[in-house]
């Protein structure tokens, strides 16, 4: 394992054991403190050391940001989708279409996947090989999706680069 590996592994502890430690004192207070900290520290133990893939150490500003763009984007979303449905004229174009995403493998991907998913007008359908297959209700919907990966780049500090999309 790299040094930098080792270093994010070790910072993921702390941040994991901070928010491990935080949820504790907020269901059950000050009451058995100490017994948060040793599961706390236990979980995050279990967590460092079991993770197969790269650990992304938390960014909380970025995080922040993303749940902004993502609240924004659901909004955009949800109330074209509504829009479209309430219209006389059903203004929709269903498609399969397929991204090649510059995402690294793992949480970055499984992230896209998954938030895809909850952005009206798009569903993910399969992620194979870097290439996630989505249906959208509109084509325009795909550039929309590659606003998503260049924001979930930004959180895990990935550079995106453009990919050519293969349809």
């Amino acid at each position: 394992m790299s040094t930098t590996q080792s270093r994010n592994r070790l910072i993921w502890f702390f941040q994991t054991t901070t928010g491990l430690l935080l949820l504790w004192l907020a269901l059950n207070g000050w009451n058995g403190a100490w017994a948060g900290l040793v599961f706390a520290l236990l979980g995050a133990s279990a967590g460092a050391w079991l993770v197969p893939t790269q650990v992304y150490p938390w960014r909380p500003i970025r995080l922040a940001l993303f749940f902004l763009y993502f609240l924004r984007a659901s909004f955009r979303g949800g109330t074209d989708v509504a829009r479209r449905a309430l219209s006389r004229r059903l203004a929709i174009d269903p498609q399969l279409v397929q991204v090649r995403l510059s995402l690294p493998s793992g949480l970055p991907q499984t992230m896209m996947v998954l938030t895809a998913n909850l952005i009206p007008g798009s569903l993910s359908v399969e992620l194979s090989n870097g290439v996630l297959q989505a249906h959208v209700l509109v084509p325009r919907a795909a550039e929309g999706l590659a606003e998503l990966e260049r924001q979930i780049g930004r959180l895990f500090s990935s550079t995106i680069h453009e990919v050519p999309n293969d349809e």
